[in-house]
């Protein structure tokens, strides 16, 4: 990451392209978060470890001497929207009454505790993907019933009343935290507070008032921009929800690499979305760019004009419509002033490890270009058609001439019968100022 920044930097900032203070901003954006941190974190992950020490029941991960489950002994479930996929282990869903389709409801314990949990599309790619301790056993309980979803909603009011118990204590206790949300387990035993801060928080004082108001078990869990973005939710500029809380697992590692590569503006304000981390939907289109930009040269690689034998260095590509911007620096000695040219890629060739520019190739790529007419419409039929001819005995109408006029826009006979206006004078009157200049009377 080092290296590629530090290329990055030497390559714009040569260029005036971009500021410092760009650049600054730049590498802030590209810092990535670990994840999402409402999901289990892989560092306690161990084999034959339960999922959690406390409220996770009796499910575990699998353990070394466990046989790898089959394709259709499995199910993927998400605990909440966009979330991230387990792999749970369930061998009585090939037992007829017993099977799990796609939206169906279950409850599962997870490293929170007991919870519900949506069942998903199993995809063969993903399975295979996986490793065997990455699936858990011993984590399904049922299939969610009435009861189970009539008390989720009770807990969701419970969950907003403890919201404003904690904004209660933090004002009497002064701290500085914003309380994104608040869950509760399905067994009405823990509560699970979000809040994202400015740095490290000491909530002792406060984890032991809530313990008092709420009579329950308290874990604070503190999170990032894009995970407090990711459970808000929000509208990105493309006017379609959020990708990271409508269909994102995980988030994409996104670097400034990708966005030059797509010859984006490097101007933060246009490439970062509202978590203030670049978008990640760069990552989207990043591999077709990957494989289109396989076949050119990096930038600032030196080229050759095979023509002339003047040198110089790529500046930018285009891959979309195949051309590359070379730039040929000014050259004292030989009288060549700073130039920039735009070639197609069929004109760029390598030679002994060495990049020319070919012309003759360019002109010969033009020649087998198809050539496309577009269509004439009738309106434009009609003006293209050239004007009838004029005969020789048939002569062009000529205008009346027109009338000349005097200075004064007025006929001649008109000026003869104006008579001029009498002009009275007015005498100056030195103790105020009325004369014809600032008064003027009017004509007769």
């Amino acid at each position: 990451m080092e290296k590629n920044n530090r290329n990055f930097r030497n390559r714009n900032l040569q260029n005036a392209d971009i500021s410092e203070e760009e650049f600054k901003k730049l590498q802030e954006l590209e810092i990535n978060d670990e994840g999402f941190k409402d999901e289990e974190s892989p560092k306690h992950k161990k084999a034959g470890a339960p999922i959690a020490p406390l409220g996770g029941g009796n499910a575990v991960y699998f353990d070394f001497d466990d046989p790898v489950p089959q394709f259709d002994e499995v199910i993927a479930i998400q605990f909440q929207t966009a979330g991230k996929v387990y792999w749970y282990y369930y061998p009585e869903q090939k037992n007829e009454g017993k099977e799990l389709v796609n939206g169906d409801v279950i409850v599962a314990y997870s490293e929170r505790g007991m919870e519900l949990a949506t069942v998903l599309n199993k995809c063969m790619d993903d399975f295979k993907r996986q490793n065997k301790i990455n699936f858990i056993k011993n984590g399904f309980i049922r299939k969610a019933r009435n009861e189970d979803l009539e008390k989720a909603k009770k807990l969701e009011t419970s969950a907003k009343q403890a919201a404003e118990v904690i904004e209660k204590i933090n004002k009497e206790l002064g701290i500085k935290m914003k309380v994104i949300k608040v869950k509760y387990t399905l067994d009405d035993s823990k509560a699970i507070f979000y809040f994202s801060a400015n740095g490290r928080v000491d909530f002792r004082e406060l984890i032991k008032r809530l313990a008092y108001e709420l009579r329950r078990r308290i874990e604070m869990r503190q999170i990032g921009v894009r995970d407090t973005t990711k459970l808000m939710g929000g509208l990105g500029p493309c006017g379609m929800d959020l990708c990271c809380s409508r269909h994102m697992h995980n988030f994409l590692p996104v670097s400034i690499k990708m966005a030059k590569d797509q010859n984006l503006s490097l101007n933060p304000n246009k490439i970062s979305g509202i978590c203030g981390r670049l978008f990640c939907c760069l990552g989207y289109e990043n591999p077709t760019y990957e494989k289109l930009r396989a076949d050119y040269p990096e930038e600032e690689t030196p080229v050759t004009e095979k023509a002339t034998g003047r040198k110089g260095f790529i500046k930018k590509l285009n891959v979309l419509i195949e051309s590359l911007t070379v730039v040929f620096p000014e050259n004292h000695d030989k009288k060549e002033k700073y130039e920039e040219r735009v070639f197609p890629r069929t004109a760029l060739e390598q030679i002994k490890g060495q990049w020319v520019l070919n012309p003759v190739a360019e002109t010969i790529a033009r020649e087998k270009e198809p050539k496309f007419v577009l269509p004439v419409i009738a309106k434009e039929k009609d003006l293209l058609k050239d004007p009838s001819p004029v005969s020789d005995g048939e002569e062009k109408e000529k205008r009346p001439p027109r009338e000349k006029q005097n200075s004064d826009n007025r006929p001649k006979e008109d000026k003869d019968n104006h008579k001029k206006p009498f002009k009275k004078r007015f005498r100056k009157n030195p103790h105020h100022n009325n004369g014809p200049k600032n008064n003027p009377q009017p004509k007769e």
